[in-house]
């Protein structure tokens, strides 16, 4: 038959079944007939008509033929149809899959490319030809081939099986979360790690296959990755020259990196050292969207890594860490996208003592306030804002640091903040605010006569909208009293309306806050107890004060509670105060109770009789 004849599809679909028939009854076909026609078959051109003309049972006679030639050929053809929608359909087929599995048990290279080819294009986004292949115990078969295909290592063509093999099993486990599990437990990992470590890092189609299955695995929330895994990541990712098997390498490494043993692997790995390295020399050319993107991965994953508290510290190094200097190099940076790393880096570094005194030894804070008064209005990155207010936040924690990073300005820097609406850049605004005042009382008498700040916020300790806020707000007028004990702060908190969010926060769920607000409102009985009076009526204190009683003391520490009874001793030496107290029903019958409780003492004892009997004593003059 010569390669020039012109057939239309129908006559050649006709001539190969009368050559299949001329096959089953004698030996003289040859090979070479079949081939040829089969050839012509899977030309682009056609194979919609052929899939229409084609049955399947003369595909199953040829899958099933003696010739192995031929049976290679008719997968190939199979392969060649199935990439389209209407090939797929036609043969996801129970007899034809069924065939094709036992195929896989073949040990002609030939037929097991083609054969993996053929079954991974019938799997592509098509659940009936997964569940027909699973249920021929397909994942088992599809190791088996792999694992050959590793054994084989560099015979001709096993490269070539390693690509097609990893992409059926790529293709099978998509979306198959059960067997992603069961392969997880086959060991397809080490499986998987055999392929790399063979085919090497420039192997494309492999490592793309081989990157994207491990993607899938990743769903199944089990941590696989372990150093032999990360040295073949680290090979790729210094040697590969494709975006996107860059890209999926990074990602791999962040969606493990969940686990701080596997963080602590990376750091020992050299991972954000490798990543830096790429990231300064390719990063300039970083201007697309797509190579920005990598990069942001790869910023992102150093990030993860310095989560772990074990890796944050090698990193570090006691100041002396390559990664922690070359991130406050990056503070300078004209990169916005590099000025961004280096910041939530300062935060992480930032989570020890002597780290942040370090750090403020070192002026990082300097340059933090520089950049957050390039960056402190509300049309300035929320991202970056909120990273440079963490960073803050973190560095001002440790007390020897607060005069000093107060000193270089960090109230009058933040202070333009509060025009920004967004709650996550308030929650974090306030609760720095708060941190820098403890125990720093011109600070907090400074901060807390500022009355546009104490008029907002008292509106966010109101807001529903972000409890978080909500919380620091209240927390924030709580330490202003209690860290200026300043009369003139008091009067301004209770002139906007703060002290009715004090009394809510008796009854808050944590017993931090309660203790906040029970101090608080002591300290503003000591010094306005006459500007207190009406708030606390209108408030009905003595309710929430016979609720605390009930529902909190008996599980609180005896500090508080004893901190509560201070607060009422204040309270009751006002007549008003006294009165209403004795009018609150079963107030008196739960002091009583107190003292049954276990952990009181007898010196609290005493006072809280002392307490009752001066309340009970105004319903003894009634």
């Amino acid at each position: 038959m010569e390669e020039d004849n012109q057939y239309n599809i129908a006559t050649i679909v006709a001539d190969l079944r009368n050559i299949i028939k001329i096959r089953n009854e004698t030996e003289e076909s040859k090979n070479t007939d079949v081939m040829q026609i089969l050839d012509s078959l899977i030309k682009k051109s056609s194979i919609q008509e052929v899939i229409d003309l084609l049955p399947n049972e003369t595909v199953l006679m040829l899958l099933r033929d003696k010739s192995k030639e031929i049976i290679a050929q008719t997968a190939k053809a199979i392969a060649e149809m199935t990439k389209t929608d209407k090939g797929r359909e036609q043969y996801t087929n129970t007899d034809i899959v069924e065939t094709l599995m036992k195929l896989l048990k073949e040990d002609d290279i030939n037929i097991l490319i083609q054969t993996s080819r053929a079954l991974g294009n019938i799997c592509y986004e098509n659940k009936n030809g997964k569940v027909m292949i699973k249920e021929k115990d397909g994942l088992k078969y599809i190791l088996q081939i792999l694992k050959k295909a590793t054994d084989l290592k560099n015979t001709e063509s096993a490269d070539m099986l390693r690509r097609v093999a990893s992409g059926l099993l790529w293709n099978f486990l998509v979306d198959q979360e059960s067997l992603q599990q069961q392969a997880l437990e086959e060991n397809i990992v080490q499986i998987l790690c055999n392929i790399l470590e063979i085919d090497g890092a420039m192997a494309g189609e492999t490592i793309t296959h081989v990157l994207l299955t491990l993607g899938v695995l990743n769903d199944a929330n089990v941590t696989f990755l372990d150093k032999r895994l990360i040295d073949i990541v680290v090979n790729i990712l210094s040697n590969s020259k494709s975006l996107e098997i860059s890209e999926m390498c990074l990602e791999l490494l962040y969606d493990q990196a969940d686990n701080d043993e596997v963080k602590l692997l990376l750091t020992k790995a050299n991972i954000p050292e490798l990543l830096l390295k790429l990231i300064e020399t390719h990063g300039p050319q970083c201007t697309s969207e797509e190579t920005r993107s990598v990069l942001k991965v790869a910023c992102n994953l150093i990030i993860l890594i310095l989560t772990g508290d074990d890796s944050m510290n090698i990193l570090y190094d006691n100041g002396k860490g390559t990664v922690y200097n070359n991130f406050v190099k990056w503070l300078n940076s004209n990169d916005e996208d590099f000025q961004v790393t280096a910041v939530l880096a300062m935060g992480n570094f930032a989570r020890t003592h002597n780290h942040c005194k370090l750090m403020v030894e070192q002026d990082i804070h300097k340059k933090l306030l520089q950049l957050i008064q390039k960056n402190d209005s509300k049309n300035s990155d929320i991202r970056f804002q909120h990273a440079l207010l963490s960073a803050l936040h973190n560095l001002v924690i440790p007390t020897d640091n607060k005069p000093i990073i107060l000193k270089d300005g960090l109230i009058d820097i933040l202070y333009p903040m509060l025009d920004i609406p967004t709650f996550p850049i308030v929650f974090k605004l306030l609760g720095t605010l708060r941190i820098v005042i403890d125990r720093q009382k011109e600070a907090a008498i400074s901060l807390g006569k500022k009355e546009d700040l104490i008029k907002r916020t008292v509106v966010w300790c109101g807001t529903d909208d972000h409890p978080g806020v909500q919380g620091e707000a209240n927390r924030l007028l709580a330490w202003l009293i209690n860290n200026s004990k300043d009369k003139d702060v008091a009067l301004v908190i209770i002139k906007y309306g703060g002290t009715q969010y004090l009394i809510k926060m008796i009854l808050a769920e944590h017993a931090l806050m309660q203790n906040e607000a029970i101090l608080s409102l002591t300290y503003l009985a000591t010094i306005c107890p006459i500007e207190l009076e009406d708030v606390l009526i209108k408030n009905n204190i003595g309710d929430v004060i016979c609720k605390f009683l009930k529902e909190s003391a008996s599980n609180l520490e005896l500090p508080i509670i004893c901190n509560m009874f201070s607060f009422i001793d204040s309270i009751i030496k006002s007549d008003i105060i006294r009165q209403h107290l004795n009018n609150t029903k079963g107030l008196k019958t739960t002091l009583k109770n107190v003292l049954d409780y276990e952990k009181v003492d007898s010196t609290l004892k005493e006072k809280i009789n002392v307490i009752w009997n001066t309340i009970d004593a105004d319903s003894s003059l009634n």
